[in-house]
């Protein structure tokens, strides 16, 4: 009876050793950029740790000899599996992010310089001075957004810094189009 009691007693504490590593690792997840770059595995891991969570409150409804905290500690130990899988996760979506944002603005800063040497070479008569004057400034107005997306791979934000240097790409193809415009509309 005394073992029975005994072993009825050693599950009967909260595993405070694994509540910590699963906190440990929830917090190195969340550092890593979990919640932007790997949301889908921390999701998937705050989901066990709210599992974890309601077993620990049903064992700690019950009487002090009838709790076993055994359900739980598994629990908290996938949660800790998972959110190190997060962590790791979100490495490599930082990483993969970081290297489509410097694509992006390498091809963003091409593309502006493509088209200022386009624009420099158009010709400039009464029919298009106008137009190639509010190109220029476009121009302007593109290099300060692109001065904007290398400020955001600098300040690691890959995934703002990358859409801002893909609409600097874009729109200095329209531009590139409208300066081809303006030149067939200066030779007629």
């Amino acid at each position: 009876m005394l073992g029975l009691v005994l072993g009825l007693a050693g599950c009967s504490k909260l595993p405070v050793e694994t509540v910590t590593a699963m906190q440990t690792a929830l917090d190195g997840a969340k550092a890593a950029g979990a919640e932007t770059y790997a949301r889908d595995a921390l999701n998937q891991a705050m989901e066990t740790k709210a599992q974890a969570d309601a077993e620990i409150e049903t064992q700690n409804g019950k009487f002090a000899l009838m709790r076993s905290y055994k359900k739980a500690t598994e629990m908290l130990t996938l949660a800790t599996q998972q959110f190190e899988q997060a962590n790791q996760a979100a490495v490599a979506g930082k990483e993969r992010a970081r290297v489509a944002a410097n694509a992006a603005v390498e091809a963003a800063t091409a593309a502006l310089a493509a088209t200022n040497e386009f624009l420099a070479k158009a010709p400039r008569g009464k029919n298009t001075k106008a137009e190639l004057e509010a190109m220029q400034q476009e121009l302007v107005v593109l290099q300060g957004a692109l001065g904007e997306a290398v400020a955001g791979v600098a300040a690691e934000d890959y995934i703002n810094a990358k859409a801002k240097a893909d609409v600097v790409t874009q729109k200095a193809a329209e531009i590139q189009a409208d300066i081809q415009n303006a030149m067939d509309k200066a030779k007629r």
